[in-house]
């Protein structure tokens, strides 16, 4: 099970990134409760995988 994990991993670090930076300039712009958690999460789960937490 974990060899599918670290294949599949360094694509969603890769598709995360402009996610993060799509929902910045959403919350910059309508900046709600909702869209700050959002952005929140991103940036916790982008920094797991920077530091090899998952």
């Amino acid at each position: 099970m974990r060899r599918w994990w670290w294949k599949i991993r360094y694509t969603l670090q890769a598709a995360l990134f402009p996610l993060i930076c799509i929902q910045f300039v959403r919350t910059l712009l309508f900046p709600n409760p909702f869209d700050v958690l959002l952005l929140f999460a991103f940036f916790l789960a982008y920094l797991g995988f920077l530091f090899d937490v998952y």
